[in-house]
């Protein structure tokens, strides 16, 4: 038996871009009744400062372009999941902090693109600190849902971009907020860019999860408070990356796909663009970017994995995005297999609770 999480990351495009019917509510909707047709659970990160600006701007009596309040319908979309049984929980994106929305765009502070980078307190720059913004998301989130469900709790993050690294600040600001487990971690992971900086390139595929201390890349043998679930990912040639279905995605995303490939690329020879397409990446388990191919692969290699695993809890972190989700050939193949007895799917919270009862009856 294979054991999956799926992970939705909620939220608009990184420059701030798109339409948040048609690229979070919209799809989201198609991937909720295909989870509630096959019993499979998501785990929604949900981008919450994002929430907060559409929200603000909209109330002061700016439509951006809206007939109704996008903000309201995000909030209803995920009180509706969670009373489906979704697992709801945080996602940051601190380039929204101080977001302004002028002249028919979002403008964004691209200067704290990286969690890790926001600082302790506020300042000249930026008008919120790391732990006074975890807090405000978590009391987000919790004042959203406790009057459906008394008992849930915002307790996980997935920082975004994949940014933690470096990690020590940030561990600290989510144990002070009661904080027990982050996702923001991928196998093999590394970037370079100007706006992205990490390396998990020691990240080890075989590893489930760990506890941590310290730092969020660092293993604690004594410390099992805090746990590090990454999310699953295989190296393979960047030509193989780019399928069918994800380059029909990128063409219907086309606006933002161009203004990325700008923002990410410099001019190279052909020669280089050919040793670029051929080198391997380390390329995240995606159940809404992937094809139905592309999604065995990654199966079978997950179940090579488990048969040799050690840890008797070993589950897997899938990832996926509402803005990527056009075709449902990549779930509906995961659901056929769960329907067979061969997977099960937990959302994170149930995972991090099996896992701690895992250690503690050792």
């Amino acid at each position: 038996m294979i054991s999956l999480c799926l992970t939705l990351d909620y939220e608009l495009f990184g420059s701030g871009k798109g339409n948040v019917f048609t690229h979070i509510i919209e799809p989201t909707n198609r991937l909720l009744a295909i989870c509630s047709k096959y019993g499979m659970k998501l785990t929604i990160f949900f981008e919450v400062i994002e929430y907060w600006k559409l929200k603000e701007v909209y109330e002061s009596g700016e439509s951006m372009g809206y007939e109704r309040n996008p903000a309201e319908a995000m909030a209803n979309q995920i009180k509706k999941a969670h009373q489906l049984g979704h697992d709801i929980q945080l996602h940051l994106h601190p380039q929204w902090i101080d977001a302004q929305y002028q002249n028919g765009e979002w403008q964004l502070n691209m200067d704290y693109w990286r969690l890790p980078e926001v600082p302790d307190q506020a300042n000249e720059k930026i008008s919120m600190g790391l732990s006074k913004l975890i807090r405000k998301g978590k009391e987000e989130l919790e004042n959203m849902l406790r009057p459906i469900n008394p008992l849930y709790k915002c307790n996980v993050l997935r920082a975004g971009g994949y940014n933690i690294d470096p990690s020590e600040r940030l561990l600290k600001a989510l144990k002070e907020n009661e904080f027990i487990a982050d996702s923001s971690v991928y196998y093999g992971g590394k970037a370079e860019s100007e706006l992205s900086k990490y390396d998990y390139s020691r990240v080890k595929k075989e590893i489930p999860y760990w506890f941590t201390n310290g730092s969020l890349l660092a293993v604690s043998k004594s410390d099992k408070e805090f746990v590090e679930l990454p999310v699953f990912a295989k190296k393979i040639r960047r030509i193989s990356k780019y399928d069918l279905v994800r380059i029909r995605s990128a063409l219907k995303n086309k606006a933002n796909s161009i203004e990325k490939f700008k923002n990410n690329s410099t001019k190279k020879t052909k020669w280089e663009i050919l040793q670029f397409l051929m080198d391997k990446e380390a390329v995240t388990w995606d159940f809404c970017l992937f094809s139905k191919s592309k999604m065995r692969k990654f199966l079978n290699a997950a179940i090579k994995i488990k048969e040799s695993s050690n840890t008797s809890f070993h589950p897997f972190v899938l990832v996926g995005h509402p803005k990527d989700f056009y075709y449902s050939d990549a779930i509906e193949f995961l659901a056929m297999k769960a329907s067979g007895g061969k997977l099960k799917f937990f959302t994170i919270s149930e995972a991090i609770v099996q896992i701690k009862e895992t250690h503690t009856n050792k």
